[in-house]
């Protein structure tokens, strides 16, 4: 499935998104829509950050955190790009091309430091999330 859904990513890059550009109010408007949900920039922030265990693709990380309880990005898998794309401009996570059509995403010293001292909070909701990715349980 990941192979199909790469080769259309390339093929969309190439010919439909080619002239795209994410402009500041592209990127208020899908900072809107993930505000309207019930988990909080933090808990999006960690369910990311503790789904890159390893590097992982967008699909990977979606399909990680969606198997956690957040939903946020269901049937809108472009808005976990673009939130992917500030995390990395703002130098939380690295991404690097694997091949031509699969970028891997892999977390920042500073996002792992913040991940450890969220974790050290017992009543954070980083220590609710590393419960549910340890434990394998949904939220």
């Amino acid at each position: 499935m990941e192979d199909k859904l790469a080769r259309l990513k390339s093929a969309m890059k190439k010919h439909t998104f080619r002239d795209l550009k994410f402009t500041e109010n592209h990127r208020h408007s899908i900072h809107t829509v993930i505000e309207k949900q019930d988990v909080s920039r933090e808990d999006i922030l960690i369910g990311i950050f503790r789904s890159l265990d390893e590097e992982k693709s967008g699909y990977q990380i979606n399909e990680s955190i969606y198997q956690k309880g957040i939903r946020k990005f269901e049937n809108n898998e472009g808005s976990l790009y673009a939130v992917l794309h500030e995390l990395e401009k703002e130098g939380w996570i690295q991404s690097c091309w694997e091949t031509e059509e699969r970028k891997l995403y892999s977390l920042d010293e500073r996002a792992k430091k913040w991940l450890k001292k969220k974790e050290s909070k017992s009543d954070s909701a980083s220590a609710r999330w590393r419960t549910a990715f340890e434990g394998g349980g949904t939220n």
